[in-house]
């Protein structure tokens, strides 16, 4: 940290200053990840700036609060102390790293409309971190919609089980987004 999300920024750049090489538009940018990858996704958007500003967001099962989540477990999960060098120890330092961290503490009236799908019996990020990301943005009056997953766990490949047309769904509400019809 922070080499992981100056990837992505870097990514954001990139697609945006070659998007007319592949007949694609800088200014219909959308920003996809599931788990860690929902959390980098999510922290990009909400931290953007002009040059990094996506104009959609899908997060799938991604954490967004990262303090709410060690608290959750009762330390400092192995992951997030590999992220961040730390011990498993939720001490005011951890605290003010990991609230720094989650996308949840950095939204804002300007972030992306976004879409969340996240399982309900998800026991790695809980289904509650959709929905909290959810209410802030409406208290913001930014768009965002919540695909549930009745059933689903943390793993991807299992939700066509639960929802087969999930996939489906998110491609409509990013065409909707991205083209929205007059």
């Amino acid at each position: 940290w922070p080499a992981c999300i100056e990837d992505v920024q870097t990514a954001i750049r990139w697609v945006k200053s070659h998007a007319a090489e592949y007949k694609g538009d800088p200014e219909q940018i959308a920003l996809i990840g599931y788990s860690a990858g929902g959390h980098l996704a999510a922290y990009a958007a909400a931290t953007a700036d002009d040059d990094k500003r996506v104009q959609a967001l899908v997060v799938l099962a991604g954490p967004t609060d990262l303090e709410a989540d060690c608290e959750r477990r009762g330390e400092v999960s192995p992951a997030l102390q590999a992220l961040f060098d730390r011990s498993p120890e939720i001490d005011a330092e951890a605290r003010e790293i990991l609230q720094a961290a989650s996308p949840l503490n950095h939204l804002t009236a300007q972030s992306p409309p976004t879409l969340l799908i996240h399982g309900t019996v998800d026991e790695s990020v809980p289904y509650s971190q959709s929905m909290q990301y959810q209410a802030r943005l409406a208290k913001l009056g930014v768009p965002c919609e919540l695909i549930t997953i009745p059933g689903g766990t943390h793993r991807l490949r299992e939700w066509k089980n639960r929802d087969p047309d999930f996939e489906a769904k998110m491609v409509d509400w990013l065409e909707q987004t991205l083209n929205p019809q007059p």
